[in-house]
């Protein structure tokens, strides 16, 4: 099964030789189409996936439901997204990124309203990012940006961010049931 970005606004279901469950399409039931431009599925239940839009709103979905669980509107003051990716580390963090070469990094476990996280690259140009797991001797995950002139940094995650990996699974329920 994957999933497939539309310029309509919508997020469709497919699936390689499999019957599918229903809903096989996800969008805003009331907005305005805008482009769907990125989508990542939560890493520790895969029920659940973010979908970043060109309007600059994300959407939380889950599998089973057509209409977004969760909106973020105006999360960019209505700048493009570019990328948004759930955490490897912790099923309630996301970061997402927009053209205005802004990064955000959300804690729905902390704060929803807003991101815990802003940080602004107007002189490299913000081009990428990626989160590496914790390796060796550290307990938290490194964040690594690339700009368009080639270079690359590498910002440690404050471990008070992280919330123990303890029963991730569980803390993105929690915060669900507290929304629905």
């Amino acid at each position: 099964m994957y999933y497939v970005a539309t310029d309509k606004g919508a997020v469709l279901k497919a699936s390689r030789g499999q019957s599918l469950s229903h809903p096989n399409y996800y969008c805003e039931e009331h907005a305005v189409p805008s482009i769907v431009g990125s989508i990542d599925i939560n890493n520790f239940n895969w029920k659940y996936f973010l979908a970043g839009s060109s309007d600059g709103s994300i959407s939380l979905y889950t599998d089973g439901r057509s209409a977004p669980l969760v909106i973020w509107d105006r999360s960019t003051r209505g700048r493009p997204i570019r990328s948004v990716r759930w955490s490897q580390y912790s099923s309630t963090i996301f970061y997402v990124m927009d053209s205005a070469n802004k990064f955000y990094m959300w804690d729905l476990s902390v704060r929803d309203s807003t991101p815990l996280v802003i940080e602004t690259y107007d002189q490299k140009g913000l081009l990428c990012f990626a989160e590496l797991l914790p390796s060796a001797g550290t307990t938290s995950p490194v964040v690594v940006l690339g700009f368009k002139d080639g270079s690359i940094e590498a910002h440690l995650v404050k471990e008070e961010a992280m919330n123990n990996k303890i029963d991730n699974i569980s803390k993105l329920e929690s915060y669900l049931s507290l929304v629905l």
